[in-house]
């Protein structure tokens, strides 16, 4: 992983984690699991379409 982008996603976690309100640092939270739910969901159909690609 990137050493940048991984300082860039540690900082975040440790601004959300200095939030004192739980709800929302709760709302924070699961906001980010589903950004990177749909990043994950997305990648795993772009690799999809490259591998039919390929198998063209």
């Amino acid at each position: 992983m990137d050493n940048n982008f991984k300082q860039k996603i540690d900082a975040l976690v440790s601004e959300v984690a200095a939030i004192n309100n739980l709800t929302i640092k709760v709302d924070i939270l699961n906001y980010m699991e589903q950004q990177a739910a749909f990043m994950l969901w997305q990648l795993s159909d772009e690799m999809h379409i490259d591998e039919d690609s390929h198998n063209i």
